[in-house]
């Protein structure tokens, strides 16, 4: 990653250069590595169409424990930036939510 970003602690796996590299991770799986911006487009930077989009997000859920194929403001997302925060916040949520069957 090549710019200046805030997160949520250097060693946090929600710190925003963490999730950027999940990201790019997710994304080279089928295609060449390349550092993402936040400022990238999905669609026209890094050319992800409808179903690429899918298996990064897939990857992503998997990574995080979240669910975003199922959020309607996951496809509202159009720049790298988009999605980090969306699964900052999505996996903040879930870290902060009590344990099935406590109480």
């Amino acid at each position: 990653m090549t710019e200046n970003t805030t997160s949520t602690g250097t060693d946090s796996p929600l710190a925003t250069e963490a999730v950027v590299r999940k990201l790019e991770d997710a994304v080279a799986v089928d295609r060449p590595r390349r550092d993402l911006r936040l400022t990238d487009s999905i669609s026209q930077d890094i050319r992800l169409d409808s179903l690429a989009l899918l298996e990064v997000l897939t990857r992503i859920e998997e990574e995080f424990g979240i669910d975003l194929i199922d959020a309607p403001d996951t496809y509202s997302a159009t720049t790298v930036q988009d999605l980090v925060t969306l699964i900052q916040t999505r996996a903040a949520a879930v870290d902060t939510q009590p344990a099935a069957g406590s109480s």
